[in-house]
């Protein structure tokens, strides 16, 4: 494996930690940094088409609470042209309540099946240094496995 393959494949986990980062953050203007701008994203509730979209739905959603989010097992495959990769990565998001809700939470398990397309040359912004450009989510699915705890923290006070 060449040294730029290498870093491809961590360029790849900090663009996926940066959706979880700016979520946390409630800074989602840094989702522009980790999809492209027609991304396409299914989640339980919906479907959305397009960065802005997704980031209106996604603070809308979780407007009424804090949250952390961690990610955990994960495995990628890069194409073998070095343009493409598809990543499945475990996360576990911990809603915490406000107001009435204070002390209670709400707990998501799930994985992230994204698909992601590198960009390269003068579009390429925040490239990890020696890795072949930027990789931004093109498609993501979430896959729910679990969720427990008081969902009223959602509804907010």
């Amino acid at each position: 494996m060449s040294a730029s393959a290498a870093l491809d494949y961590q360029a790849i986990r900090n663009t996926i930690s940066l959706y979880c980062i700016a979520l946390d953050t409630k800074d989602f203007s840094l989702l522009h940094q980790v999809f492209t701008e027609d991304v396409e994203a299914v989640y339980s509730i919906r479907t959305a088409t397009g960065v802005d979209a997704i980031a209106g739905a996604i603070e809308k959603r979780l407007s009424p609470v804090s949250f952390h989010h961690t990610l955990g097992t994960q495995i990628i495959e890069i194409a073998t042209d070095g343009k493409a990769a598809k990543a499945h990565t475990y996360f576990t998001g911990v809603h915490f309540g406000k107001g009435k809700w204070e002390g209670k939470e709400v707990t998501a398990w799930g994985t992230y099946v994204d698909d992601l397309v590198l960009i390269d040359g003068p579009a390429a912004r925040n490239v990890l240094s020696g890795a072949s450009g930027q990789w931004l989510i093109k498609r993501r699915e979430c896959l729910w496995t679990k969720r427990m705890g008081e969902e009223g923290v959602m509804e907010g006070e």
